[in-house]
């Protein structure tokens, strides 16, 4: 009898979609509603008899419009990248751009405080009501006031581990996102995988710790020779998940509920939190705590201080402070960043999967790279709450119809109109909506060595089907927004979300 081979297809994923609001012509509805008042002038000039000047009006109009379609380049039009290059020239200029800390630096207390949108975040520690410590991050920007934790895990990975599991994880983690959005004050979250050299004092001491004196001499060779050889150049990964909370008041006023409030009610949630990610391959996940989200912050600051961190770390501790996190010289470049010892580029997601995509879509750009000090990539995650998603679906079906009705023959636009059919469907059934994006970051000693991974950045995201771009012009945010601190950056923007999707 001959023997069939039985193939497990992992699962596809896909259907997603990015809110915003179509115009004319392939413009947003913006820039549409920008040209009405120009299109007056014009008519308004040729019946005053104004023929030439309404012929200029509407040609420089036509013209820019055109420049606004042809000219795009990584999802930006030529005035997008003629402002960013402005607005950096403008930093420059204010001496914006360079950050001096400690006691030979601008800052009033002599302290290296983190910079930037940080700068006024205040760290704490407070207990759940397990009695578990955990590290709180309050941080205030145009009338948001947000409290943030983080989650240290410690995945398995997918290494022999059947399908039907791993597509029961992503159900899973897929639940615990749709929960963050039916849980009142829930800002954002972040999953954020780090890659770096392991130094070997993790493995030393775990060594150290097993070794007893009645062991086999054969043994205690044999761990003797793992601490010579094993001990460097493996590459060590770190895994942390923040959410966000909103501290504003309940009663609609403007002010924050305080550290205190906060606290108490955090700690509430954070066993229930925490337990959810139990079926998500997260494996074993703890709260951090102050201490250990000073560290790791420093360390992303300078790289270089990794090993004398871990070291402390395996005695009394390091005793840093959150004042001490940031570092001391910080230059913002316009297409890298350069803190202390260490240089660091980012990249962000500027279009998501059009087609669809498998459970292991992003193993390449999360896997290790050589030649990096650092690597992160961070998921960042904003659920839409649970009485907004049904406006939500019914506006992307009105605009899908919409776009589709501006061409006689568009397959983008039936596809885009089929997937805001089948969202509105699952939303109905109760799924969650929520928006997402990437950023990548890679911190080496010279900005030489960052040209290598400008050619090789966006081709590790090439099989999830994403794009990615330089963050140029917001080189220092993007690389604080990359850290497991729970920044929410639309609420640090100048423009709100109802806005800009507009654009």
């Amino acid at each position: 009898m001959a023997q069939q081979e039985i193939r497990i297809e992992p699962n596809t994923f896909g259907n997603l979609t990015v809110p915003r609001r179509t115009g004319l012509l392939g413009l947003s509805m913006g820039h549409s509603l920008a040209l009405v008042p120009i299109i007056l002038i014009v008519i308004m000039l040729a019946v005053r008899g104004w023929i030439m000047a309404s012929l200029i009006v509407a040609g420089a109009t036509i013209l820019g419009a055109a420049l606004l379609l042809v000219t795009r380049k990584n999802g930006r039009s030529i005035y997008g990248r003629l402002m960013l290059r402005f607005a950096h020239r403008q930093r420059v200029k204010a001496n914006k751009h360079l950050y001096l800390a400690g006691p030979a630096g601008f800052t009033p207390d002599g302290q290296t405080r983190l910079p930037g949108l940080m700068a006024k975040s205040q760290l704490s520690e407070f207990a759940d009501s397990y009695g578990q410590p955990f590290g709180l991050i309050r941080l205030s920007s145009r009338g948001h006031h947000n409290y943030s934790v983080v989650l240290e895990c410690y995945p398995n990975g997918d290494s022999l581990v059947d399908q039907a599991d791993v597509d029961s994880q992503v159900a899973h983690w897929a639940a615990w996102l749709t929960q963050r959005g039916l849980d009142e004050g829930i800002r954002g979250a972040s999953v954020t995988i780090e890659s770096s050299q392991d130094s070997g004092l993790h493995l030393k001491k775990l060594l150290a710790d097993s070794f007893t004196e009645d062991a086999p001499d054969f043994a205690k060779q044999v761990m003797a020779r793992i601490a010579e050889t094993d001990n460097s150049d493996a590459p060590q990964l770190v895994a942390r998940i923040s959410v966000t909370f909103d501290g504003r008041r309940i009663d609609g006023k403007a002010g924050d509920r305080g550290m205190e409030e906060m606290a108490e009610e955090i700690g509430n949630k954070l066993p229930g939190i925490v337990s959810g990610l139990a079926n998500t391959g997260a494996g074993s996940v703890r709260p951090c705590t102050a201490q250990e989200i000073i560290d790791f912050t420093r360390i992303a600051y300078d790289p270089t201080t990794a090993t004398a961190v871990e070291e402390k770390q395996a005695e009394e501790g390091t005793g840093l402070r959150w004042e001490d996190a940031g570092p001391s010289f910080a230059l913002d470049a316009f297409d890298f960043y350069r803190h202390d010892r260490a240089v660091s580029k980012s990249w962000t997601m500027y279009e998501g999967p059009r087609g669809a995509f498998t459970s292991n879509a992003l193993a390449r750009v999360t896997a290790p790279s050589e030649g990096a000090l650092r690597k992160r990539v961070t998921l960042l995650y904003r659920p839409i709450p649970a009485d907004q998603t049904t406006t939500v679906v019914e506006n992307e079906q009105k605009d899908a119809m919409f776009s589709g009705s501006q061409q006689r023959v568009s397959v983008r636009a039936r596809q885009r109109l089929a997937a805001a059919q089948k969202t509105a469907q699952e939303e109905a059934l109760g799924s969650g909506l929520t928006r997402f994006g990437m950023i990548v970051t890679i911190s080496v000693r010279d900005p030489e060595e960052l040209r290598r991974f400008d050619r090789t950045v966006p081709g590790m995201v090439s099989h999830a089907k994403l794009r990615v771009r330089e963050a140029i012009g917001n080189q220092a945010v993007t690389f604080q927004a990359g850290l497991p601190l729970g920044m929410v950056l639309p609420d640090h923007m100048m423009i709100p979300d109802e806005i800009r999707t507009w654009f």
